[in-house]
C-alpha cells in the first residue's frame, strides 16, 4: 500500500502522475499532454502496457490506448510512421509506460522511492486478468493533439 502523510493521498498520487506524463510528453515527444475530466472509454482494440512495482510499494502502472493512438504515439516517440500492428508500436507503448512509471516513482519520497519497477509487458488482449488484483486504484485519462489514452495506478 502507498503510505503518505498527505491528508488526501489521491490528490498526491494523481498530481505526481500528471507531472510525470507532462514531463515525458514534453521532453521525449515534444508535445503537450493534458489530463481530461472523467473517464473516456477506449474501445477500439486496446493495446496495454504494464509496469509492476515491487518492494516498498507493491502495485502496477497500466497504460492503455487504442491501436490508432498507439501508432501516433510511436510515430511521435520514434520519429517515423508505424502501422498499428507494427511490433515497434508495442515497443514504443511499453517504453512510454516505462518512462511515465519511472517519472512517477522518481517523485516519491523515501522509503517508497526505493521500490523497483519491472520491464514493460505489452498485450493487445485487453484488461482481462490485469484488473482486480489491487484494492486501491487511480485512473486518469489524457489527451495529446486529440489522441486519448489512459493510465491506471493500482496498489
Amino acid at each position: 500500500m502507498l503510505a503518505t502523510e498527505n491528508p488526501n493521498p489521491q490528490n498526491e498520487v494523481v498530481d505526481r502522475l500528471d507531472s510525470a506524463v507532462s514531463e515525458v510528453f514534453e521532453m521525449m515527444l515534444e508535445r503537450s499532454c493534458d489530463p481530461l475530466d472523467g473517464d473516456v472509454a477506449i474501445i477500439d482494440g486496446r493495446i496495454i502496457a504494464r509496469i509492476q512495482f515491487t518492494g516498498a510499494i507493491t502495485g502496477e502502472c497500466l497504460l492503455y490506448a487504442s491501436q490508432a493512438t498507439a501508432a501516433i504515439t510511436a510515430e511521435a516517440l520514434l520519429g517515423s510512421a508505424s502501422e498499428p500492428c507494427d511490433p515497434m508500436v508495442d515497443d514504443a507503448i511499453g517504453e512510454l509506460c516505462n518512462m511515465i512509471a519511472g517519472g512517477w516513482k522518481s517523485r516519491l519520497e523515501h522509503p517508497q522511492a526505493g521500490c523497483l519497477i519491472s520491464v514493460p509487458a505489452v498485450t493487445r488482449e485487453g484488461l482481462v486478468g490485469l484488473e482486480g488484483k489491487f484494492g486501491t486504484k487511480f485512473s486518469r485519462t489524457y489527451s495529446f493533439q486529440g489522441n486519448v489514452f489512459g493510465i491506471m495506478l493500482a496498489f
